[in-house]
């Protein structure tokens, strides 16, 4: 494991960790969107560099929605990310290949030794939420302030089968 996953993971147990206390009186699966990405997440520590598109600067839902218009073959993905530049994880989404690599066009090569943990998403979903809410990103949106993933876990046919067989 590399020093950005252990960190990562770490963080967002503590996160996950202060978030169950504070939401005791909860009634859902899920307190918070952490605690859900550490039980159905994975890491992605390859990226391809130069990312072969770029996308705007803070506006990583964005650029990745738009990129899956244009590169059908990726996939979509939203967890958390840190790098050596940005030391602390940040909610973010990225796009992989069929081999797993990160394509990730907000950040720019500058950044190095990124690390990437989360969910990978069906195409499929990604266009329903986005159709259904009106906004880019599923997990900062907890589909609109409905907290519906935290109150059902992610429905039926939302992740990615490739790299989420258990779901």
């Amino acid at each position: 494991m590399n020093d950005n996953l252990e960190f990562l993971l770490t963080f967002l147990n503590q996160q996950a960790e202060l978030n169950d206390r504070i939401n005791k009186k909860s009634i859902n699966p899920y307190k918070n969107i952490q605690r859900l990405i550490l039980e159905n997440g994975l890491p992605f520590l390859r990226r391809i560099k130069p990312s072969p598109f770029r996308g705007e600067p803070k506006s990583c839902y964005q650029n990745c929605f738009q990129a899956l218009w244009n590169y059908p073959e990726l996939s979509y993905c939203e967890g958390f990310a840190i790098s050596d530049e940005v030391p602390i994880p940040i909610a973010h989404a990225w796009l992989i290949d069929g081999n797993s690599q990160v394509i990730d066009p907000t950040r720019n090569e500058d950044f190095t030794d990124c690390t990437y943990f989360g969910v990978v998403f069906t195409e499929k979903f990604v266009r329903e939420v986005a159709l259904k809410t009106k906004y880019y990103g599923i997990l900062e949106n907890h589909y609109v302030g409905k907290s519906q993933i935290l109150q059902e876990g992610f429905p039926q046919g939302s992740l990615h089968p490739k790299y989420h067989h258990a779901l």
